[in-house]
């Protein structure tokens, strides 16, 4: 048997992004007309802030033209774990191994020229993070029975069969439950950071992970209620009174993860000598996710599709019943099998 433990260390920095260098500062579309914002102007593409005050206009730092893309080197990222691997030689018929890994993906991987500090807002877990990762491998010869009880019609049966797999348990991938108005309300392009070219994050206010369990549509892997739309400071009829508001959630991929990825992959292997070692008659089964475990892929939230919903005049959830809940589930059983003849 060998032991053994690691640390791994990867940084790699100066790396290439594109971006915008003629954007619009945060808070040029302001201030507003207070009706710009007015929730009952459903559709009024008005509210826009390159229709209100005129895009190019506003781009200050080469006036007269529209975005303009440039390459910037200075995207960074990191890579930190801790590694267990044990393997078990090949002893009585059975070897088998296992390797923990715990790990940390943190990096910048989009540069944001518009913000007082890119580390800031946009540092964060990779999409790549996953904290916990467990991996068994083993493989086993069953015994020959008819060989070893001299049975050879029992061999037939019995003798020359094989039995391995992998099972690997998985942190679920990081994400960032995403946060809109109500579909239908009016479009408040720029109205909390007054710049088309930067979209406020949700504002969190609470333990995502708390007051979560289930009702009628199942499990709940995360509370919404610990999430808002960041609190505009208006006057009468939503008129701007105050700095832009361009929410606290951070960077990177996100401060949430999926649930954990349980998988168990089999083979079973039967060996048919046909009258010699040279000639193998070989049978063989695979079953993918054997067990047919729920390997969850995705829930309400996760994406904009299926986004948290707040309403714009008191900035309540509208669609907390609907969040949290699985939607998305990777592969279901597979199994394959094969007849292969070796000469």
């Amino acid at each position: 048997m060998v032991v053994d433990i690691g640390y791994t260390l990867n940084y790699s920095y100066n790396q290439k992004t594109t971006y915008n260098i003629n954007y619009i500062p945060i808070g040029a579309g302001w201030p507003f007309n207070p009706a710009a914002l007015d929730p009952t102007t459903a559709g009024n593409t008005s509210n826009s802030i390159q229709q209100y005050q005129g895009g190019i206009l506003q781009r200050t730092i080469y006036p007269g033209y529209n975005g303009i893309s440039s390459a910037y080197f200075l995207l960074h990222n990191n890579y930190n774990a801790l590694t267990f691997n044990v393997s078990k030689r090949l002893s009585h018929g059975m070897q088998w191994g296992a390797v923990y890994t715990y790990s940390k993906a943190m990096g910048v991987t989009s540069y944001t020229p518009v913000v007082a500090s890119n580390n800031e807002w946009n540092y964060g877990r990779l999409s790549t993070d996953r904290t916990h990762n467990v991996q068994i491998n083993y493989n086993y010869d069953i015994p020959n029975l008819g060989k070893i009880t001299g049975l050879k019609p029992l061999g037939v049966i019995t003798d020359h069969w094989e039995f391995s797999g992998i099972t690997s348990v998985q942190s679920g991938a990081p994400y960032s439950p995403p946060c809109a108005f109500t579909s239908g309300t009016a479009s408040v392009t720029g109205g909390f950071t007054g710049t088309p070219d930067l979209s406020n994050r949700c504002e969190v206010i609470g333990n995502p992970y708390s007051n979560i369990g289930t009702n009628g549509n199942g499990q709940v892997y995360y509370n919404a209620a610990a999430f808002a739309m960041p609190a505009l400071p208006t006057g009468p009829n939503f008129s701007i009174v105050g700095p832009p508001a361009i929410g606290n959630q951070g960077g990177g991929s996100g401060p949430l993860s999926l649930p954990r990825v349980t998988n168990f992959d089999v083979t079973l292997t039967k060996a048919i000598p046909l009258g010699s070692e040279k000639r193998t008659l070989r049978l063989q089964a695979q079953a993918y996710n054997v067990f047919n475990h729920t390997e969850i892929s995705g829930i309400n939230g996760y994406t904009s599709a299926t986004q948290a919903q707040y309403s714009p005049t008191t900035n309540a959830l509208t669609n907390g019943s609907t969040l949290g809940y699985i939607n998305g589930t990777f592969p279901n059983r597979v199994m394959a099998f094969s007849i292969r003849l070796q000469f």
